[in-house]
């Protein structure tokens, strides 16, 4: 199936936006009583009051905030027929940014393949870069990308990783 199909269980973007109203009509008579008008303000209250929320549940708003915006540009683009995300190099379903985060100075995004559970990194370090697949580094826990990885260990077709980011303080012990 082609990332861009739909699903027959996916809801539609309209459908999406009908949920948000329900959610922000009941916040509105929460909040004061009354009915969503689409006042701005609400919307605004809303969000900061979900940015309490997380910090309290301990909840990373702002990585939530940024994956939350790469599926609002999928799913916008799905619907029009416009490819704008990076498709699984073992299934081509849609890759989902799971988390961001920097590995030896280089800032990258995780992408979760939500079909094959397979991952991959993108390094962010020019613009157009290529998503790879990922392994876990046995060191660290990192996810490391698999062509700059060394084989620790292997047994028949498994094989356990170790990457520069811990390769060098093996060799010291």
């Amino acid at each position: 199936m082609s990332p861009l199909e739909r699903t027959t269980d996916e809801p539609t973007n309209e459908e999406r936006a009908d949920r948000i109203d329900t959610v922000m009509q009941a916040y509105c008579l929460t909040l004061e009583g009354r009915d969503f008008d689409g006042d701005e303000d609400d919307v605004k209250d809303m969000l900061t009051d979900l940015m309490h929320f997380c910090k309290r549940m301990e909840i990373n708003f702002e990585e939530n905030l940024r994956v939350a915006r790469n599926n609002y540009e999928y799913e916008r683009n799905a619907e029009t027929g416009i490819p704008d995300h990076f498709g699984c190099l073992v299934c081509g379903c849609f890759l989902e940014v799971s988390r961001t985060d920097t590995l030896l100075g280089i800032d990258r995004e995780i992408f979760e393949c939500q079909n094959c559970d397979e991952t991959f990194i993108r390094e962010l370090t020019v613009a157009d870069s290529p998503i790879e697949r990922a392994v876990k580094c046995i060191g660290c826990g990192n996810m490391i990308l698999q062509s700059s990885a060394r084989i620790f260990y292997q047994h028949d077709d498994y094989a356990h990783f170790i990457g520069a980011c811990c390769w060098d303080e093996r060799l010291r012990d």
